[in-house]
């Protein structure tokens, strides 16, 4: 999933949890924050092209083989966060990147390790292999862009994402 998609999915969960679980309203700056923490586990990604001189125009980030990208780091982090934080704030961040993670296995070539500490195994639920034959950068953008199980997923949630922040920012002018 791209980083676009990423944004969108975190918009759409922080909308839903917000309004049918607690039960309060969406504000834009929540939907701000959630945008930010969806993208949170993406900065491995920019860890491992800085230390190990990765280009992504070149070849393939392997950020997804990192703790950063298993469930258990994150209800680890979540339960820390119930220490600072309210309740609330710590349920949506735990459900944020639980949603990154899941969109990181969505028909990609590499998955996330589910079940680490028990194994560095990736899974990837309808895996595509989009790096084959060694394309990067905007290559394999394009070539998502013709992947239907990969784009059409990922426009239906920047669509709705944008279109809930639209909302938002309305009902906040109004109010």
């Amino acid at each position: 999933m791209t980083p676009g998609g990423h944004v969108g999915a975190s918009i759409v969960a922080t909308y839903v949890i917000t309004n049918y679980v607690f039960k309060t309203e969406v504000t834009p700056v929540v939907l701000g924050l959630a945008a930010l923490v969806g993208l949170l586990p993406d900065v491995d990604g920019i860890v491992t092209m800085i230390a190990k001189r990765e280009r992504p125009m070149q070849q393939k980030v392997q950020h997804h083989r990192y703790v950063p990208h298993s469930p258990l780091f994150y209800l680890a982090l979540t339960l820390l966060l119930t220490l600072v934080v309210p309740p609330q704030t710590a349920v949506l961040f735990g459900a944020l990147t639980f949603v990154h993670l899941l969109l990181d296995s969505w028909a990609t070539d590499d998955g996330i390790m589910w079940l680490w500490p028990l194994s560095r195994r990736q899974f990837g639920l309808f895996p595509r292999n989009l790096h084959a034959g060694g394309v990067f950068g905007l290559d394999f953008y394009l070539r998502v862009l013709r992947c239907a199980p990969v784009i059409v997923p990922e426009i239906l949630l920047v669509l709705t994402g944008l279109t809930l922040t639209f909302r938002a920012v309305s009902f906040a002018q109004l109010g």
